[in-house]
């Protein structure tokens, strides 16, 4: 299954090369807004590359089981999970310079809460220290997670449940 996936990706890469020249380089596509980035979430693939065009990485990660294993796909300050030809996670890197559902990275915990309020869940790291809050997006099936490093926020990442 990890070659298959693997495999699938690059084919679809390939086919979407000619599209993707067309497509404006990541960091200046006027496509790749947060709203877009977050709604691809479950979303198909082909659409994530006829969006965004080629991307700038592109791996494969083991996951627990073969049936766990996914395509990482970078664009720079923003990129995806896929597995099984959908987007299952879309993430915010610490280069990304716009807002995120009226959030910014470099935000603080206070700042964050006064835009999306109190967070459904935390995330603690082996220690016991809060390091993401999560949202529930029930219009998109999904969780909005805002992980914090030195009490700002560093990334952005919204996971399919």
């Amino acid at each position: 299954m990890k070659w298959y996936t693997t495999w699938a990706a690059l084919l679809m890469l390939a086919a979407t090369s000619g599209l993707a020249q067309e497509v404006a380089t990541p960091a200046k596509n006027p496509l790749a807004d947060d709203e877009a980035i977050i709604t691809l979430c479950g979303g198909r693939q082909a659409r994530m590359f006829a969006l965004f065009g080629v991307p700038q990485e592109l791996w494969s990660e083991r996951g627990a089981t073969e049936a766990e294993d996914d395509v990482f796909v970078g664009y720079g300050p923003f990129g995806f999970k896929i597995r099984d030809e959908r987007v299952r996670v879309s993430f915010f890197f610490n280069d990304w310079t716009g807002s995120i559902r009226g959030i910014r990275i470099g935000d603080s915990y206070a700042e964050v809460t006064k835009v999306l309020g109190n967070p459904a869940t935390t995330v603690k790291n082996k220690e016991g220290v809060v390091t993401a809050y999560g949202y529930d997006l029930k219009d998109l099936g999904a969780y909005f997670f805002t992980n914090f490093k030195a009490g700002k926020v560093w990334r952005v990442e919204v996971s399919l449940k």
